[in-house]
């Protein structure tokens, strides 16, 4: 858990000025004691009190959940009257508790009777209630955990395996990509061979990390065609792309029943199911493809999305990434 993400997500929380803030993270891979002194040292004058919890048996019954604050307030009683001044500049203050385990009881507001010695409000009765933060630090669509570079070279060998593969079965049998060029050309556009030479120059020409697909004038790119279809049409629609795109692939030759979904594509399915395996795999490759184009165009221009919790993302692009990932070795294949 990043300790400068963890303290943005307290600082973004702490907006709304309360006497106390109780905070909950998960801590698993980490160490707990290095991660709280971390926050101590870059938290500035929020008035923030990291605390490991090392007692044995707290927040198990719901219905004692402010005793169990109540003795952690008394444990960190000393930083937090050396904490007295900011927590008095700002009117409150965060108890961070970094727990092994996760918070598995259900926590509403409950009312908590401050101690005498805190440095606002003592002896007052408060709402209080837990924040559990493990799976709501929000970052912007920009954070490094959704991978956009990572992204963007797997949508690349994507591009350059679907134009190899395309080439090699079309010269095999050059009306096994009449489909695919009928459904995705441009008008101005007459010969899918040249487009296809045209992809592969440009694939060369490009670098990994730099390569960003788009679909203004759908451009010679598969990925880009694919992507351009997939947004005029329903899930429902799909169906025949998929199968033009199978054919022109030879899809029937490659092993894709032993690949997996993306969830994008499960949550994209359409209303009747697809029985022939290599149209069904098709479909979820253009799904694919589409959600990771659409997460790196996202990413490009953050300002204009909210912010999402990090873990969210995080297994949104990791998964966008391993059907990518086990994608193009398929397509590769001889």
């Amino acid at each position: 858990m990043d300790p400068a993400r963890l303290l943005e997500e307290v600082r973004r929380r702490s907006a709304k000025v309360v006497e106390l803030r109780v905070l909950w993270a998960t801590v698993r891979s980490e160490d707990r004691d290095e991660l709280a002194a971390d926050l101590r040292r870059i938290r500035g004058e929020l008035p923030l009190v990291p605390l490991v919890l090392r007692m044995p048996g707290l927040f198990r019954d719901p219905n004692a959940v402010m005793n169990d604050v109540a003795l952690l307030l008394e444990d960190a009683r000393c930083e937090i009257e050396e904490l007295s001044v900011q927590i008095d500049r700002l009117g409150g203050m965060g108890l961070l508790v970094l727990s092994r385990s996760e918070l598995r009881i259900a926590v509403t507001s409950s009312p908590l009777v401050l101690p005498d010695w805190f440095p606002v409000a003592p002896g007052k009765a408060v709402g209080a209630r837990i924040d559990d933060l493990t799976w709501s630090t929000y970052v912007l669509l920009s954070d490094g955990v959704v991978e956009r570079n990572d992204l963007q070279r797997l949508l690349y060998e994507t591009d350059v395996a679907l134009v190899t593969r395309v080439r090699r079965v079309m010269s095999v049998d050059r009306r096994r990509g009449q489909s695919l060029w009928d459904l995705t050309r441009s008008e101005n556009e007459s010969n899918i061979g040249e487009a296809l030479e045209q992809a592969d120059q440009k694939l060369q020409a490009r670098h990994p990390t730099n390569y960003r697909p788009h679909t203004r004038d759908r451009g010679p790119l598969l990925v880009g065609r694919l992507w351009s279809e997939t947004n005029r049409r329903s899930p429902d629609r799909l169906r025949k792309l998929s199968e033009a795109l199978a054919d022109a692939l030879g899809a029937d030759e490659l092993d894709v029943g032993a690949q997996a979904s993306s969830l994008a594509a499960v949550l994209n399915r359409p209303t009747q199911p697809i029985p022939d395996e290599a149209t069904r795999w098709c479909f979820y490759l253009i799904v694919t493809i589409r959600s990771a184009c659409q997460l790196v165009t996202a990413a490009m221009h953050s300002d204009e999305y909210p912010m999402f919790p990090d873990t969210l993302l995080r297994a949104v692009s990791l998964d966008l990434r391993r059907f990518l990932d086990d994608a193009v070795p398929l397509l590769e294949a001889e």
